[in-house]
This record gives C-alpha cells, sequence and structure tokens, in this order.
C-alpha cells in the first residue's frame, strides 16, 4: 500500500507526507510507500540533515495521513479504506508504541452504532481502519517493524508488519 503523511505539529499545518502501511492475506504483497510532496533530499540527504538522528527519534510524533492506497501481488492498485474524504493518523511515542487510524466520511448511522442495518455494517467496515501495538526500528537496514496488539481487521491481530523506509524529512515520511 501506499501512505502520503504528513507530520502534525500543534502551531501550523503539516505539510504532506507519505506513509505505508497494511497487512493483507498471503495472496497480497505489502508494498508501502511514502510521496515526498515538498522535500527532494534523499535518505542519505536527511542523514547528513539530522547528523547522528537515530530513526526512532525521528519517527516519533504525529503523523497526519494524507493519502493510502493498497496494491496486490498483481500491482492493482485500490483505496485503503472506502469512502470520500479519508483521514487519518499515525502517531509514534518514545517508548516503542503506536497507533494507526484511516477513517472515510463514513454516512451519519440511522439510529445509533449499535443497532445498524447490513448497508450501515459495510459502510463502517469498508471505510475505517485502525490497529495499534509495539514497533522496533533498525537503523541499518533503515527499516521498522509494527507488532500489531489489536486491528479492526482481525486478520492482523498479533501480526508483524515491517516497513522499510525510503525518505525521511522533518515533515515528511515515505515507506
Amino acid at each position: 500500500g501506499h501512505f502520503l503523511l504528513q507530520r502534525a505539529c500543534a502551531n501550523r499545518v503539516p505539510t504532506n507526507i507519505v506513509y505505508g502501511e497494511s497487512i493483507m492475506k498471503s495472496a497480497f504483497k505489502l508494498v508501502l510507500a511514502c510521496v515526498v510532496l515538498f522535500s527532494t533530499l534523499s535518505f542519505d540527504a536527511l542523514g547528513q540533515q539530522k547528523a547522528g538522528a537515530s530513526l526512532q527519534k525521528q519517527l516519533v510524533g504525529q503523523w497526519s495521513l494524507v493519502s493510502f492506497e493498497m496494491i496486490d501481488a498483481k500491482g492493482a492498485k485500490s483505496p485503503g479504506v472506502e469512502g470520500a474524504d479519508m483521514k487519518g493518523l499515525l502517531i509514534f511515542t518514545d517508548n516503542g508504541r503506536f497507533s494507526f487510524q484511516a477513517i472515510s466520511a463514513i454516512p451519519k448511522l440511522a439510529k445509533d452504532r449499535l443497532i445498524t442495518t447490513p448497508e450501515e455494517n459495510k459502510a463502517v467496515a469498508h471505510g475505517a481502519l485502525a490497529y495499534f501495538g509495539t514497533y522496533t526500528v533498525n537503523d541499518a537496514d533503515k527499516t521498522f517493524t509494527f507488532k500489531i496488539e489489536r486491528s479492526s481487521n482481525p486478520i492482523q491481530n498479533g501480526a508483524d508488519a515491517k516497513r522499510v523506509i525510503q525518505s525521511l524529512t522533518a515533515d515528511e515520511l515515505k515507506f
């Protein structure tokens, strides 16, 4: 999948960032990528820019989701969640925890969240993805691995999801 995220800051609008995430059935290959919109710095240039800073220190914080799509083993693309106006957030803490949410503009439910129609159930199931857990970072191979504790997609519960960082700046993450 392709993810575009930007670093979220309390006192300014985040710049665009791309980051990847997804665990699919074994028939699908995970491809995670971020698109750098405002910077052409390569990963090596980042290393020079933030000399000595570990990958974990550079990842820590809040990243706003700009785009998210899945790519299957044959290269076909599909949205990470269905629906318009998708928003999301990826948070890395300094003690090795993470949280990810992607949610589209799900139509308002007729009654309440516990009394729904089959159509409303589908809109929620297809329009939202969230998971959390712990993560580890490998500076040598420029990767991080999510250990997913719980997900809105039960197939992900207990899974490891390795991500290869393609690009990382102070404001953008591509993997």
